[in-house]
């Protein structure tokens, strides 16, 4: 979103207000109507509002309760866990006399009725910070609280089935995923079974590139079902992909690092399912971490919960639209196809205005060549995304640690003549062209 870039700069002594809404002109209207007199950011979702109260220490929130995704009603609740002491302005345009009534009940410090009237904004406001509920300086520290035994530090992010916060303990960091029960007694139970599937995962991997677990708990008696992870300080791929921070060799030793543990699992008889630039971490110093196997397959395993059809849409591959009982290791191998693609050019290779249009691409339809997008692409990286992206999927690579062979062929020594000529050159490229991927 932009509204932040249309505010000028404000005094870093004025109070400091988060507005959290799906609707823009509700968003530009406060931002409009506050700015100046306090220090306002705005949200469009309650995951980047997240984000923002991680980075920024507010003084006062409005959130809309109404919203897609993570609702306002469950982003005031966690924030309620983790932050007390922010009070919470609440707005709806379909209000309930139960909800104010709750919601007050659980901390709220308003509950406000669309359309909102700048006056009596401005005095809730100024009574919710003349009132002492919130006085942090950039130098405070949050209020202290934990959770199993360890600090909580702040939260890394708030998700429809879980909420993911950085904790310490005896001077480690961890981060730690506690499941929200906010779904059907059958959809908490299929929740549970797939943070139990991670779990189970993620204890038979030992791999450089791929998040350790240290400690679980799926039995809700005992409290909130979670998981204890490493901690990786680092951001999402997606985040580098949008904001094009990567160089070539960046990107290239991304697909290989992620290549290299993906052939790991799969020889551990596991598939991943949900290979997608939001489950790739990125550290400063360029080490990959694969993370969120909640929907991972174990072959031949209890825990694989089989014919049904699990993913983000825009990286699946065409067989796994099916059952989950017809895929194996090159499913993974797809959606790998599908970062490269996306990396490499900025856009994904198939698309839709619609789920039925997107499947219908991805199975059906042929991307648009990589270097017509980008002309930079060497036409080895566009062989290599071509058996990727096969939609056959014994065309593709016969392992992801082939991806890495195949590269390392390719950049070895950044040697123009090393790749243009031999036996081995032209045995990989008469691979690579098993048909024609592209339109």
């Amino acid at each position: 979103m932009n509204e932040n870039h249309k505010t000028a700069p404000a005094p870093v002594n004025l109070p400091k207000i988060l507005v959290v809404d799906d609707e823009e002109a509700i968003r530009k209207f406060l931002l409009a109507g506050l700015s100046g007199k306090y220090h306002v950011e705005a949200a469009d979702s309650s995951e980047e509002g997240a984000d923002k109260i991680n980075r920024t220490n507010f003084d006062l929130i409005i959130c809309n309760i109404n919203m897609s995704g993570v609702s306002g009603k469950e982003f005031f609740t966690e924030c309620r866990k983790i932050f007390p002491e922010i009070p919470f302005i609440l707005t709806t345009g379909m209000p309930k006399f139960s909800d104010a009534v709750n919601l007050v009940k659980e901390g709220a410090f308003y509950y406000l009725t669309k359309p909102v009237e700048l006056p009596l904004l401005y005095s809730l406001i100024e009574k919710a910070l003349s009132e002492g509920r919130v006085k942090i300086s950039p130098d405070d520290s949050r209020p202290e609280s934990e959770f199993m035994g360890y600090k909580i530090i702040r939260t890394l992010g708030v998700g429809n089935v879980g909420t993911v916060m950085l904790v310490e303990k005896g001077g480690n960091y961890f981060a730690v995923k506690i499941l929200r029960n906010n779904t059907t007694p059958e959809g908490y139970a299929i929740r549970i079974r797939r943070f139990a599937r991670e779990a189970e995962i993620l204890r038979r991997i030992d791999h450089p590139n791929i998040v350790k677990i240290y400690d679980c708990n799926f039995d809700d008696s005992k409290g909130s079902p979670y998981l204890i992870m490493e901690h990786v300080d680092g951001r999402q791929l997606s985040q580098h992909i949008k904001q094009k921070s990567l160089d070539f060799d960046r990107k290239i030793s991304i697909i290989k690092q992620v290549a290299d543990a993906l052939d790991y699992v799969h020889r551990q008889g596991i598939i991943h399912r949900d290979v997608k630039p939001e489950n790739i971490l990125v550290t400063e110093d360029g080490v990959v971490k694969i993370t969120d196997f909640g929907i991972g397959k174990i072959m031949d395993s209890e825990f694989a919960i089989t014919g049904d059809v699990m993913g983000s849409p825009a990286y699946m591959s065409p067989e796994s639209f099916d059952s989950a009982q017809t895929i194996d290791y090159r499913t993974d191998i797809f959606s790998l196809g599908v970062i490269c693609y996306e990396l490499f050019t900025g856009v994904r290779p198939f698309d839709g205005d619609t789920l039925y249009k997107l499947i219908d691409a991805i199975r059906e339809k042929k991307p648009e060549e990589p270097m017509k997008i980008n002309p930079r692409i060497d036409s080895w990286l566009q062989d290599v995304m071509a058996k990727m992206l096969d939609k056959n999927p014994d065309k593709r690579f016969i392992s992801a640690f082939e991806i890495v062979k195949a590269i390392n062929h390719y950049t070895a020594g950044n040697n123009a003549e090393h790749v243009s000529s031999g036996m081995t050159t032209r045995i990989l490229r008469s691979m690579l062209f098993m048909n024609n991927v592209w339109k």
